[in-house]
């Protein structure tokens, strides 16, 4: 049912529209028909599409622009055919006695260049801000994967540290050396994973992270603290490492 009612609203419609304009037209044309009924027809029929099409565009709900385009593309259109349709009305009224066909001609263009112009360029800054928008979405997924890779590890250190008895001189409420890394990636921001280096970075951090925590799950009581030293230091050069990242993406 749907179908039926889109296909009559973005087809029919506006064919009927079309058809009834040029009726009336016709209907009600001078005796002796000029070369400025024919224009004032033609450009009547394309402010017609110009406003269907718009109509047709919200509705079908095209992907490619915004919510914010498709609202000022609206405010574009409705101005567009409201000065277009009053100076059509002006000049066959009152001036196409006093200038020439051309003058009109050339109006019409001037103001159809200008809102193209403008349009696209709107629509060239909305696709510019989506492609940012969609970026720093895609960003932050990435981001909050590496946060959550994190919390596990940091979690799993926990639970081996119990078990093995290590302890760690913290500050704050960290409860192993981990929860210093955990708490800097958590600071991060999406803006960072525009630097091919910096998610390079991350991963192979994530990955060494895990190396060590699996070394400790192996090492034996006489090489905990040895483990225990190199965790220390992964951690220190981990947070010295993030923070240059971060200075670098800020610049």
């Amino acid at each position: 049912m749907s179908r039926k009612i889109n296909f009559i609203a973005q087809i029919i419609l506006p064919l009927v529209v079309v058809a009834i304009t040029i009726t009336l037209f016709f209907m009600f044309k001078p005796k002796e028909t000029t070369e400025l009924f024919y224009i004032n027809l033609g450009y009547t029929i394309f402010l017609e599409i110009i406003f269907f099409g718009y109509l047709n565009i919200i509705y079908s709900k095209v992907k490619e622009f915004s919510t914010p385009l498709l609202a000022v593309f609206g405010v574009y259109a409705i101005y567009y055919i409201v000065i277009g349709f009053i100076c059509m009305v002006v000049y066959s009224l009152a001036l196409s006695g006093l200038l020439p066909l051309k003058i009109y001609i050339a109006v019409l263009m001037v103001l159809t260049l200008l809102w193209i112009i403008i349009s696209v360029l709107t629509a060239q800054t909305d696709s510019n801000y989506k492609a940012t928008v969609e970026k720093l979405k895609d960003q932050g997924q990435a981001l909050n994967f590496y946060t959550q890779k994190m919390n596990l590890l940091a979690n799993r250190y926990e639970i081996l540290c119990a078990e093995k008895g290590l302890k760690y001189e913290t500050h704050s409420n960290n409860r192993t050396a981990l929860d210093r890394l955990k708490g800097k990636i958590d600071s991060l921001t999406p803006n960072v994973l525009s630097s091919d280096t910096a998610v390079s970075q991350l991963t192979s951090l994530l990955n060494k992270c895990e190396d060590l925590i699996e070394e400790t799950e192996s090492a034996t009581e006489d090489k905990l603290v040895e483990v225990q030293n190199k965790m220390q230091r992964f951690v220190d050069n981990s947070i010295a490492e993030i923070d240059m990242l971060k200075n670098l993406t800020r610049r």
